[in-house]
């Protein structure tokens, strides 16, 4: 169901909506402030990696993210 995956952050669609991302950094334990840097951090290059490939899910990125956060 759309509707779900919507409210809770769950799907991985790029470029996610701000409120998905807030609320799957949540779900991780993590800060607000956290999601807001990761999302404008991908926001400004595009969802693209340097080479300008585009990401295929930015739930991988975040699960890195908060990953390198933690270690």
């Amino acid at each position: 169901m759309n509707g779900t995956n919507a409210n809770t952050g769950s799907g991985g669609k790029v470029p996610p909506l701000f409120d998905h991302v807030k609320a799957y950094f949540s779900l991780k334990g993590m800060s607000i402030d956290e999601a807001e840097i990761f999302y404008y951090h991908y926001e400004s290059m595009d969802w693209e990696s340097e080479n300008g490939t585009p990401f295929s899910n930015w739930k991988t990125l975040a699960d890195d993210w908060i990953w390198n956060l933690l270690n």
